[in-house]
């Protein structure tokens, strides 16, 4: 009867180890993933800022061609 305890102990331990390797992987993979997460976001935030910079330099370039365009209508 103790043998067959020690052997379904070690058994036990032998699916113990295996599954704390799976663990610690599993958390790696998951470090790995929010660390390219963290990165993504911070890409499509710059994307996103230079869109932005390019809507002002368009708009300032409409305002002045309006403000040019009255002074050139007064002008005449």
């Amino acid at each position: 009867m103790l043998v067959e305890v020690s052997k379904k102990l070690e058994k036990t331990n032998a699916e113990l180890a295996k599954t704390q390797v799976m663990i610690r992987d599993y958390n790696g993979l998951r470090e790995r993933l929010n660390h390219c997460e963290i990165q993504l976001n911070e890409g499509h935030g710059k994307e996103q800022g230079s869109k932005t910079t390019w809507a002002y330099v368009v708009g300032a370039f409409g305002i002045a061609s309006f403000v040019f365009s009255i002074i050139l209508a007064l002008i005449k």
